[in-house]
């Protein structure tokens, strides 16, 4: 009678307005036993304790690999990435030939919408496909930290969630799909929280940052009434591995520590609240949510409809868990690792092998593997088995979203490698190139605490080793320019390119050096070169432009730019350079219309701000000049420009009073030599009211002051 109850239930497609919402919350490199939920006494997550008990919480979930992109990827299409194609951050982009998750909610009538924080989830990687919504907005963020990526914290997507979800309420009448990613855990640990709360560890506290902003969601639902009618999934993409087996982040190693990851389930009326022991997969939630919603679609997927065991009704099928690390080979050329858990046992495919009892060594510490245990030739033929079958789930071919200029831009940090090093360490288990990961990190560790000595003494040490290295000796040049150490940094970049002489990151540093020294020349010589290599590299059209305004070449300068926006519209530093260009012409309309392109992705650029009030300030829009003075002025008080330009718009208006008592406060906040009388003497701005006793008197104070 169960199972019949079971097959009436999955057979039923509910109306569309009987259809539940699904929120789907994903927290980056999120341990499952670093939850309270999970057991972790130390914890800070109410919010996320909270779902737990109140729905299935699964305490034997995996990801398909310890790496952001490739996780989701599979989590929105059901499919290992052996089928999905994506196997690495920033390489893979998911082909349009693949159906997700999203997708197939809004062919069946969902609203949807995602909200990400890092940009290695941007639409480029084409996880954007079936999203009415895709925010992956992030210029207004604040610039990252040297070697790491532009993201937001947990406060800031949920701020941006929660607005879609008021709009959503105002204009309701369809059910939502609504995917809100946290990246908060992600290293560097810089969270105030830990401060605020007196939590011991970084990591936890920024565990704990990422909850607060479940909570905000959670709450949300619950006061509009909504949390019961929601299916809500809590999941992480991978883990972190805190120094065990010598792995202190996460992509290098397939070991539980970021295999491992917390799910929850929350959805009372199918789901009562109890722990799943079986095993379960990311690939798993497609399915298990396409029949949860009474959703009939034939997308053809490897994961597995969970909802019969989930609510206990049939006992948890045994399912192997794949997951696969390519990092060590598609950055750095040494071998991949491929792994299955089956059975109680944990395989990993590598030139070393490795297996491990999971029931009486859950920590992975004693390698049993012999080349004649059965049990070794048993998983490696489970794992080949799913490779296998994966093949049949292909669609379309995997694309490189990133132009060669990226690769370049990532080999330079330090994050791949080139050919020549590549072909060096092929095949190299990565177990056993450790070593040289750990120092890099290391080197780019102490240089992002700005202890650029002892990164590079660490990069030097490298490089005695391995003279090769160019990922280590690119490093060594951007730590030495972060010195102002220009010499010695163009001396590491042109021996980098003695090695790999094709490097177009290199030659556009090279380019910024040159620039630095005045050398106008010899700056166009290198980003020619590097544009050579790489024709779409933005930033050496942005130094190319600038060099031609230098030489009186408004032209050539405004050709650039223009390359420069079609290459990428929305980034902020072309605008600017545009609009500069712009302003120096006197077009100030359009010069204006790239300021706010500027502003519109960094609300707090204070350059911005003041060259859009001058042009406002020039089309004879005092309200607006003012607006965007006093924004600025908000912004640096400590600056003398916002309050000379709130002087120039006062006098232009007749404001005499207004007018001196802005510039006697610029006076006050301008530099030593700054000779703010000379200047107001001269401007244009002031005619009106030089020969005013007032303003004269305020000049006058201004050249007597001492310093001045």
């Amino acid at each position: 009678m169960r199972f019949f109850s079971i097959l009436i239930f999955v057979a039923a497609v509910p109306a569309l307005a009987d259809r539940p919402n699904i929120l789907l919350i994903t927290v980056d490199t999120l341990r499952a036993d670093r939850l309270g939920c999970y057991g972790y006494g130390l914890a800070r997550t109410p919010a996320i304790d909270a779902l737990a008990a109140a729905g299935v919480r699964c305490a034997d979930a995996t990801t398909t690999a310890p790496i952001t992109m490739p996780a989701h990827a599979s989590i929105m299409t059901g499919l290992l990435p052996p089928a999905h194609g994506v196997r690495d951050n920033g390489a893979y982009m998911l082909a349009d030939e693949h159906r997700t998750l999203a997708e197939m909610m809004k062919d069946n009538g969902y609203r949807t919408a995602a909200f990400v924080s890092a940009v290695v989830l941007g639409r480029r990687y084409n996880l954007s496909q079936g999203f009415d919504t895709y925010d992956d907005q992030l210029w207004s963020e604040d610039e990252p930290r040297l070697f790491m990526i532009r993201d937001r914290p947990a406060s800031r997507t949920a701020d941006r969630a929660l607005e879609w979800l008021q709009d959503w309420k105002a204009n309701a009448g369809a059910p939502f799909f609504l995917w809100v990613h946290f990246f908060d855990p992600h290293q560097p640990y810089e969270s105030q929280y830990r401060n605020r709360h007196l939590v011991p560890m970084a990591y936890d506290a920024e565990i704990a940052q990422a909850d607060e902003g479940v909570a905000r969601l959670t709450r949300w639902l619950e006061a509009n009434g909504q949390l019961d009618s929601t299916i809500t999934v809590f999941t992480a993409d991978h883990g972190e591995g805190l120094g065990e087996h010598g792995e202190q982040t996460h992509a290098i190693f397939v070991y539980d520590t970021t295999i491992k990851v917390p799910l929850v389930v929350r959805y009372p009326a199918l789901l009562p609240s109890s722990v799943y022991s079986g095993p379960v997969r990311n690939i798993d939630l497609f399915p298990t949510l396409r029949s949860m919603a009474g959703i009939a679609d034939d997308t053809p997927v490897q994961g597995k409809n969970l909802l019969p065991a989930l609510r206990g009704d049939v006992p948890p099928p045994e399912l192997p868990q794949y997951a696969e690390s390519l990092l060590s080979e598609a950055g750095f050329g040494m071998a991949p690792l491929y792994s299955v858990r089956a059975e109680g046992l944990k395989w990993i495919r590598a030139p070393k092998p490795e297996l491990y009892n999971l029931n009486i060594d859950p920590r992975e510490l004693t390698n049993t593997y012999v080349a004649s245990d059965g049990n070794a030739v048993r998983m490696d033929a489970i794992l080949q088995e799913i490779l296998d079958k994966s093949k049949q789930f292909m669609r379309g071919k995997p694309a490189n979203p990133l132009d060669n200029e990226t690769l370049e831009s990532l080999r330079a940090l330090g994050y791949a490698a080139s050919e020549r090093e590549r072909k060096a360490v092929e095949g190299m288990d990565p177990k056993d190139g450790l070593a040289l990961y750990a120092k890099l990190e290391q080197a780019r560790h102490a240089a992002q605490r700005a202890e650029y000595a002892l990164s590079e003494k660490l990069l030097r040490e490298l490089l005695d080793a391995a003279p090769g290295h160019v990922t280590a000796r690119n490093v060594l040049g951007l730590v030495l320019m972060r010195q102002v150490r220009l010499d010695d940094a163009e001396h590491e970049y042109n021996a980098s390119l003695k090695t790999d002489p094709a490097q177009a990151r290199v030659h556009h540093m090279l380019g910024v050096i040159a620039v630095r020294g005045s050398d106008f020349e010899q700056a166009k010589r290198h980003c020619e070169r590097a544009l050579s290599n790489s024709p779409h590299l933005v930033e050496s059209m942005v130094i190319l432009g600038f060099v031609a305004l230098q030489q009186n070449k408004q032209d050539e300068a405004e050709t650039w730019y223009k390359r420069a926006l079609e290459a990428d519209p929305a980034m902020p530093r072309a605008h600017l350079a545009y609009a500069d260009l712009y302003f120096l012409q006197g077009e100030f309309a359009k010069a204006r219309t790239h300021y706010q392109h500027v502003l519109h992705a960094t609300p707090n650029h204070f350059a911005a701000l003041l060259q859009a009030g001058l042009c406002a300030q020039r089309m004879n829009e005092p309200a607006s000049a003012t607006s965007l003075f006093e924004r600025a002025q908000l912004l640096r008080p400590d600056s003398w420009m916002p309050m000379y330009n709130l002087a120039c718009v006062q006098a232009l208006k007749g404001n005499i009073e207004e007018a001196v008592s802005f510039l006697a406060r610029a006076g006050a906040l301008a530099p030593p030599g700054a000779r703010i009388d000379e200047v107001a003497l001269r401007d244009e701005d002031f005619r009106a009211i030089r020969e005013d006793k007032r303003f004269r008197s305020v000049l006058e104070n201004l050249k007597n002051e001492p310093g001045r």
